[in-house]
């Protein structure tokens, strides 16, 4: 019985653990996610975007971006992986 509980609990740890081990976003720094968002958030402006929008629009990019990759696999995004993360925060301003 002593070992059935503890495959159990060792089981549930084992879960329990992975479920946080693997967040991409903790490799961000906030320099990095600062400096991130001023680049969006300066390219939207300089394309007409209000600062609000942009702002909202670059805190969902960064969001998304930071959850599937490193920074440094961000700085060499594919066009289609960059296009895909707009889509998904598109808010059809």
């Amino acid at each position: 019985m002593k070992i059935i509980l503890f495959a159990m609990a060792l089981i549930a740890l084992t879960f329990l653990s992975g479920c946080n081990s693997n967040s991409i976003s903790k490799t961000w720094t906030a320099e990095q996610e600062a400096q991130w968002k001023t680049k969006c958030v300066q390219m939207l402006t300089d394309d007409g975007v209000s600062q609000s929008v942009a702002e909202d629009h670059c805190d969902c990019m960064y969001g998304k971006t930071s959850e599937k990759y490193t920074p440094e696999q961000a700085a060499s995004l594919t066009v289609d992986q960059e296009r895909e993360i707009w889509e998904a925060c598109d808010y059809s301003w």
